[in-house]
């Protein structure tokens, strides 16, 4: 994952913002252009406070030094948007947004959640290595 900054970088900064615009700008996407749903600030505000707090939080680990949790949780993320774009196009008598949503939010929370455990076990695994 050399593509990542090293941890504590400052252009973990840069990260944050950039990741939070391209999530925040494929929320609305999907919401106001494929859904065709009605211009509403409030919401484009709702997605953009969804959108940097999942980048700080995601990001916050990679500052941490915890690439699997990134890789991993973005890895979840992208797999959500694409579920939740899928979903759009599906007749589902009017529920395509819900359901897209939702599969979007299980998804990132389930590759955090993995990502977790990940790192947990790599770290372990790094503990015994150096005591062995």
């Amino acid at each position: 994952m050399s593509f990542l900054p090293s941890a504590k970088s400052k252009r973990w900064t840069a990260w944050i913002l950039l990741y939070a615009l391209i999530l925040w700008l494929l929320l609305v996407l999907d919401r106001f252009v494929l859904l065709d749903n009605e211009f509403s600030l409030s919401i484009m505000v709702r997605f953009a406070v969804l959108a940097l707090a999942v980048s700080v939080i995601v990001n916050g680990f990679g500052w941490f030094g915890a690439k699997l949790v990134w890789l991993i949780t973005t890895a979840g993320l992208l797999i959500g948007l694409i579920l939740m774009f899928t979903y759009t196009y599906r007749d589902m008598s009017g529920w395509e947004d819900l359901a897209g949503f939702l599969s979007f939010a299980i998804f990132t929370v389930g590759g955090f959640a993995a990502g977790l455990i990940a790192e947990g076990i790599y770290l372990l695994i790094r503990h015994q290595r150096k005591q062995g």
